[in-house]
């Protein structure tokens, strides 16, 4: 389409590229002096995500927005009433169950044998 409109679509992903690369070192010049930035400051909600993902079912938008509130709502509940250095263990174990139970997710599709192959 952006050709037939006379867009050069090799030029326009270029500067995409350099302008999202651009706004990346912004966002570093800027966060930079809120404090110490380390490797290991994404993999809880990297976690978080991939338990919602997995836990609500690939494919489903709806399954994903339940799953969040009911793992957000167990993680709360857990660093209440136990301890907060057990919220992580609260998706690892909904990753497990759901694994183990409902390989699919809570509302994801359940795909045939053939579809799969």
């Amino acid at each position: 389409t952006a050709l037939v409109l006379g867009i050069n679509s090799d030029k326009m992903a270029t500067f995409s590229l350099a302008f999202g690369s651009g706004l990346a070192g912004v966002a570093a010049i800027t966060i930079l002096p809120l404090g110490q930035v380390a490797v290991e400051g994404g993999y809880s909600a990297l976690l978080n995500a991939l338990a919602v993902c997995i836990v609500g079912g690939l494919g489903s938008t709806g399954g994903v927005l339940i799953a969040s509130a009911l793992i957000g709502f167990a993680q709360t509940f857990t660093a209440t009433y136990i301890g907060s250095h057990w919220m992580m263990i609260v998706s690892l174990v909904a990753i497990l169950v759901i694994l183990v139970f409902k390989p699919s997710g809570l509302f994801g599709k359940q795909k045939e044998l053939e579809e799969r192959i």
